[in-house]
Parts: structure tokens; sequence; C-alpha cells
């Protein structure tokens, strides 16, 4: 089968660069490891894909808002134990891992040893990569799934590199964007380029045939709800029981774009550069013009499909948050070494250039700033006051139990069923609590301030002993500002 013309095969690595990588692998994972002991690695997604994995070994896949590959690698490392929140950090911190050794193989293909193993160190050192790399999260297993298909297109084997790229779609709906520009991008000729999308497709399709037993309904993803008007305000994303925009939930794409496709392109440029300045936050300017210089001196690459993603999330109604910024960064340090290899071939002064300047990015990474503080903070919220009322609810309500909150962390902890609190008045919230026939009702302190203010009245003693609907059962405030709530709802 023809491909392209490939560049020379770079010489096989020698044992001073095989010990460097090594070194940049060891120095990766005492640095996810460091990160694993700060905080859970949880988020409010990871309770779902927990809940998704058990209900994938119970033979009874969920219904539920996201893709089912990382559900199913986490119920695969499940069965070798680690309790409900380990399995889901190993995948990651394999995956994470698997990553560094891909960049550097994908670099290595055009560039000297040292820019090559640079482009790892800047992924083993990352402090997005690493602490979503030991997160029960997706966002690792995507991109050394969907890198590693791209790295084997690079090197003209169109099938492996098609279906991994197929399999990313099985994690994250991302690959519907780099799958095929990868493939339009890769150096290969006609059949083998039919034979990536065909491997491409006779993976990523059968997605569907799960998804369809856990949705009930044919369909290709369970994220078409992205695609809507922005948000007014905020809260504007917050649940409300009569909420009008329950329409992007219900019916086709097509009907979607009909109704909010002009405010979709209205809301574009804002939106881009409201990611564009995350991406900036993940891959800071210093970085970025080193890029930019490995960008404008080379030809098409497959893993510039990366790139794109920045440019289609402000289509969506996706958070203009760092954590979608990561998926760009393994494409953007290929990209940096290219560009410090040119300075590299200039003598002693140019590879001393290349080295500070890179040295000083990853630095900078780690400076004050959106992505060093999501690496070192990464918990959202009290987490051991919220373990502690989980392992409370665990002992005291029925394994049937259904827990009403906000955030899903309590409910995740004591392993019972959580019904998201809507945003609605005090009153109506606890007459749905009591409809929906919850057993327990939580509020945190922390969720009082930023989301639900409307639960005040619930924390002040006076208020809660003429509250007639809600019992208080379990509290506890390690610091001010900490504090959670559990109350019992009364019939």
């Amino acid at each position: 089968m023809a491909t392209a013309p490939q560049p020379a095969a770079p010489a096989r690595p020698g044992r001073p660069e095989t010990y460097g990588l090594w070194l940049i692998l060891l120095a990766g994972l005492l640095l996810r490891c460091w990160l694993a002991s700060l905080g859970s690695g949880l988020t409010m997604d990871s309770a779902l894909y927990v809940r998704m994995a058990e209900g994938l070994r119970a033979g009874d896949p969920l219904a539920a808002p996201a893709h089912q590959g990382y559900p199913m690698l986490v119920a695969l490392a499940s069965s070798l134990g680690g309790g409900r929140e380990w399995p889901g950090r190993l995948v990651s911190l394999a995956a994470s891992l698997a990553l560094i050794p891909l960049v550097w193989w994908t670099a290595r293909r055009r560039l000297p040893a040292l820019p090559s193993l640079a482009t790892a160190a800047m992924v083993a050192l990352h402090p997005l990569l690493a602490v979503y790399g030991v997160s029960v999260m997706t966002e690792a297993s995507f991109l050394a799934l969907a890198l590693a298909g791209v790295a084997l297109l690079d090197r003209g084997r169109p099938g492996w590199g098609g279906a991994l790229l197929g399999a990313s779609w099985w994690v994250r709906p991302e690959a519907a964007v780099v799958a095929p520009l990868a493939i339009l991008f890769a150096p290969l000729r006609g059949r083998a380029r039919l034979l990536a999308v065909l491997l491409a497709l006779a993976v990523a399709l059968p997605h569907s045939l799960v998804l369809t037993a856990a949705e009930g309904r044919w369909t290709l993803t369970p994220k078409t709800s992205l695609v809507r008007a922005p948000f007014e305000g905020a809260r504007g994303g917050e649940w409300r029981l009569a909420e009008p925009t329950a329409f992007a939930d219900s019916v086709g794409l097509v009907q979607r774009l009909a109704r909010d496709g002009g405010a979709i392109a209205k809301a574009y440029p804002a939106r881009l550069l409201a990611h564009a300045a995350r991406v900036l936050d993940a891959w800071p300017a210093l970085l970025m013009l080193v890029s930019f210089a490995g960008l404008v001196s080379g030809s098409a690459r497959a893993w510039l499909a990366f790139l794109a993603l920045p440019f289609v999330y402000p289509l969506l109604s996706a958070p203009a948050d760092v954590r979608f910024a990561q998926v760009s960064v393994p494409a953007l340090a290929l990209l940096a070494a290219a560009g410090a290899s040119r300075a590299w071939t200039r003598g002693v002064r140019g590879r001393v250039v290349a080295g500070v300047v890179l040295v000083a990015g990853v630095a900078w990474l780690w400076s004050p700033g959106p992505a060093s503080t999501r690496a070192l903070a990464f918990d959202d919220g009290p987490m051991a006051a919220m373990r502690g009322a989980g392992a409370w609810l665990a002992e005291h309500s029925r394994a049937d139990a259904v827990v009403m909150d906000r955030k899903s962390y309590v409910p995740f902890f004591a392993n019972r069923r959580h019904v998201q609190l809507p945003d609605e008045p005090l009153g109506v919230l606890l007459d749905y609590a009591r409809d929906r026939g919850a057993s327990h009702l939580v509020v945190e302190e922390y969720v009082v301030r930023s989301l639900r203010p409307q639960l005040a009245p619930l924390l002040d003693a006076d208020s809660i002993r003429a509250e007639p609907r809600v019992r208080l059962v379990f509290a506890t405030r390690p610091t001010p500002g900490d504090g959670v709530a559990v109350f019992e709802v009364v019939r």
C-alpha cells in the first residue's frame, strides 16, 4: 500500500538518550504522585464516571451525559481492587505516563535527541497534564489514545493509527475533530488515507450501540446538548424546574441550530477570545512564541489537529476553562521543540538560548497562575469535611436513600443516589425534595456562597428550628467557610 514519502528514520536511541527518557519518566511519575497526595482527584464529573463504571460491571450501562470509554477502563481497573476512587486515578496515571514517551517518539522522528527529550520533559512537568493524570477524569486517557493514533499516522501506519483515533471517540467527543483532521494532515496517500478513515469508523461507530443501550435511543454522542446559546449570567447554567433551555436536551441538532444558531455565531468572537486566554494560561506567551516559530518552519503534521480544538470549543457551551486548554498542550510542546531545534542547529549559543527559553517557559508554568493553581489546589471544596459527611450518611441511611445536593461529592462518598438541587426559592426547593422522595438534603457553606444563596437560612440556628420540612442530623465545620450540614427530609 503506497504512502507519502517519509523522512529518514532517526538513529536508534543511544544509552544517554534512553537514560534521559527514563529519568524524565521518573520525574513525571514523582510529580504526579506528589500531586495525588495533595488532593482527591475528584471533580463533579468524577462521581458520574465511577457510577457509570459500576453500572457497566453490573451489566447495566447507565444513561449519562458522557462517553463510555473511560468508565469501561475504570471498570476493568476496578477488578484489581482499589475501592471506588483509585481505579480511575490509576487509569489516568497510566495514560498520563504513556503520553511522555509518545511525544518523545513523535518528536524524535524529525528532531535531534535533546529537543525531543525536551518535548517529553515539557509534557512530564506540565502542571495540568500532571494533575489531570492523577484525577478521575477523561483528559489523560483521551490524549494518550488520540496522540498514539496521530503518532502512528505520522509514521505511515494508517491501520493502527485510524483504529486508535476511533478508540479515542469512546472517551471524548473531541475525537470527532481530531481524527478527520489528523488523517487529512498525515503523510499518507490515497488508499492508506482511506484505510485510516475506515478503521477509525469501524472502531468508533460501535460505541453508538453502547450509547443506544444506555440512552434507550439511537445516538452517536450524549454531548449534543452542548450546542446551545450562551447562558445569561454566571448562574445562567444552573438547573431550574421550569427550565426553558431544556429544549436543547430533548430535540435534534438541526432544531437546536435553527433556534440558537444566530446566538452561537454572535457569541463566537467573545467565546474565542476567552478560550484563547485559557490556552495562554496553559501555555504561556514565551513558550507560545517558540511554538509559533516551530509552526511557521514546518509542513503540516497530523498532530496539528489538536490545535483546531480551541477554535471549536467556542461553538459549544463548554466553559472557557483551562481544563480544556490542556488538550492542545502536547501539540504545542511538539511545535516548541521544533522551534527550539532551529536554534539548536546554530552552534553552542543557539543551544544555550533554546535551553534557557524552554526551562524558563516550564518555570513560568509553575509560577502563580491558573495552571499551577489548578495543580496545587485541585479540589473543588472542603473534601475532608464532605468525605466525613458522606461517611456519616453511609452509616445512618438506607442503601437506597436518595440524597439531594448541588454537588455530587457527599452522595458519592456515601455511595447513595444523588439528585441535584435545582436553583429555586427555598420553599419550592424543599417541596421538590419531598416530591422526589429525597431522604436527605446536603448543604455546604461554599455552595451557599457561590451557587445557592437561598439555602443560607438552613445554616441559621433560629431559622432551621422554624422549618418543619427538614431536620438537622449532622454538621461539621473544621474551619470557617468549610461547613457541611446534612438534613433529614421530614414527611
